[in-house]
């Protein structure tokens, strides 16, 4: 049976709780109950409650104060938030507090059994993770003034000589299929084992945490041999099978002896945190990181939601997935930012569902945390942003004709466009199609695949090292000074001065 505190300063909610759910039938019991964070602190020390059910406001102490101070010291329990208020600050700490979900009064009944559902199956996986086998020589190697008991003449690697740290993660969410992370860690360890033996010809050690493996190893002196330990830790992707679209592997620069391992941990780590941004089933190494700083963007309000609100939706989805992939290639220290940025467009976008408001937004918290990819975040929004179409145009045939006619331009921008396979391609004549386009946003076709060629420019000239030949060709310019020309009569300055400013 699990134990659940609920904490929450209306006696009405308390009592809602209590009685609309036959929490028996859950396998869950209320073990008490407090009105705010003052009155929840020694009741979380005597009832060791599984789950906290926590409103966000209230008195004396908010519950964002008490689950910060709580969770240092019992980070077993799993945190339900609920609030009467729609405020992307508190959404954003929620996130950051690592809670299972954030629920909006008034409690939906069907979302309140599903997040403790949710809060039940991380109690599980928490109780789980602490049954892993102790094996602490690699975890104690990285902690400052720790020496090994044995002789270190005894142990697997050579102390003093070249060393690297390999962090191989199992990443799944509480929705997966997978029943949990560390019982398939488990489930592969023997194997996995037996790959390192062979990279490293037996000289590492590794130990087992949560749903992560960490190594480290001595590496061959010559550089083919490294390659081939590289090689042959990849065959953990292939042992995994199905699991590892859940897996990825950091992997550290090297360093010279045991004393600079906690600095190759980090490394490591940084390696795997980085998958929410390049994906996961995959090595990825310290080394090629990104050191790009994310920016958020500036134009925002005018190259995005202004989009929306004058209906050039393809424009819109077209920066979102522009803005996206940039994301992805910045640094994985700017992860958090990221989050908030992403945060901050779904409130917008759901701002935008005229008639709908607080649509999904019980799931915000989910899709955000506990997304392992920035491309499942992007999914959602651009579902929202399809919801946005179809409430805007009625999906009417004309305005479908626009949508589909910008989305088609935005996707070839760089092949040979005409009228005519422009028309082709919405199945209607070139000459209704110019008519129709410039009826309903104010300016022709040529000058929309104009401004779509111009911003793509700018894009590559801004953020890659490619000529601006290259960049003249890839815009379907055969001649490069008609290029330039258009490129400076359009922003004011020619490709090579912007380029330097940018600098």
């Amino acid at each position: 049976m699990y134990k659940m505190l609920v904490i929450e300063d209306e006696p009405a909610t308390i009592y809602g709780i209590k009685t609309a759910v036959n929490w028996e039938r859950l396998d869950v019991i209320i073990c008490g109950e407090a009105s705010n964070g003052l009155e929840a602190y020694p009741l979380i020390e005597d009832l060791s409650p599984d789950i906290i059910l926590c409103d966000i406001r209230m008195p004396k102490m908010d519950g964002i104060t008490l689950i910060s101070e709580i969770q240092p010291r019992y980070p077993g329990i799993k945190v339900i938030f609920i609030s009467g208020y729609s405020d992307k600050e508190y959404l954003k700490k929620a996130i950051k507090l690592n809670v299972v979900d954030y629920l909006y009064k008034p409690l939906e009944l069907s979302e309140l059994i599903q997040a403790v559902e949710k809060a039940k199956k991380a109690c599980r996986m928490h109780i789980t993770a602490q049954n892993i086998p102790d094996n602490n020589l690699a975890l104690n190697l990285i902690q400052e003034g720790w020496h090994p008991s044995m002789d270190v003449n005894r142990l697997p690697i050579r102390l003093n000589e070249s060393l690297i740290t390999v962090i191989a993660k199992f990443n799944v969410s509480l929705d997966s299929s997978l029943e949990n992370e560390s019982i398939t860690l488990n489930r592969y360890l023997p194997d996995f084992q037996e790959i390192f033996s062979e990279a490293f010809r037996k000289h590492y050690v590794a130990s087992p945490l949560n749903n992560s493996l960490i190594l480290h190893a001595n590496l061959p002196s010559d550089p083919l041999q490294c390659r081939e330990s590289f090689h042959r830790l990849n065959e953990l992707f292939g042992l995994a099978q199905g699991a590892a679209r859940h897996m990825t592997m950091g992997i550290s620069n090297p360093v010279e002896s045991a004393a600079s391992l906690k600095e190759s941990f980090q490394q490591a780590r940084m390696a795997v945190h980085s998958s929410f941004l390049t994906g996961y089933g995959k090595q990825i190494f310290y080394r090629d990181l990104s050191r790009t700083p994310f920016r958020p963007s500036p134009d925002l309000e005018n190259r995005f939601f202004h989009q929306i609100s004058v209906n050039n939706m393809a424009t819109a989805i077209d920066f979102l997935e522009d803005y996206i992939d940039y994301m992805k290639k910045c640094r994985p220290e700017d992860i958090p930012a990221i989050k908030d940025e992403l945060a901050s467009i779904f409130f917008r976008l759901n701002q935008e569902l005229k008639g709908q408001e607080g649509m999904e937004r019980s799931f915000v918290t989910e899709t955000i945390n506990y997304a392992l990819e920035i491309t499942d975040i992007q999914k959602y929004l651009m579902r929202l942003l399809k919801q946005i179409l179809s409430q805007i145009n009625n999906l009417d045939n004309k305005g479908r004709i626009i949508f589909d006619t910008e989305k088609y331009i935005l996707e070839n921008y760089d092949n040979d466009l005409s009228i005519q396979k422009i028309a082709d391609h919405v199945f209607i004549t070139p000459t209704y199609l110019c008519h129709l386009y410039k009826t309903k946003t104010g300016r022709t076709i040529n000058q929309f695949i104009l401004e779509v060629k111009m911003n793509k420019s700018r894009k590559l000239i801004t953020e890659t090292n490619m000529k601006i030949k290259e960049i003249s060709e890839k815009m379907g310019y055969s001649n490069q000074n008609y290029f330039t020309r258009t490129f400076t009569k359009y922003f004011g300055v020619t490709p090579s001065t912007f380029r330097n400013k940018r600098l």
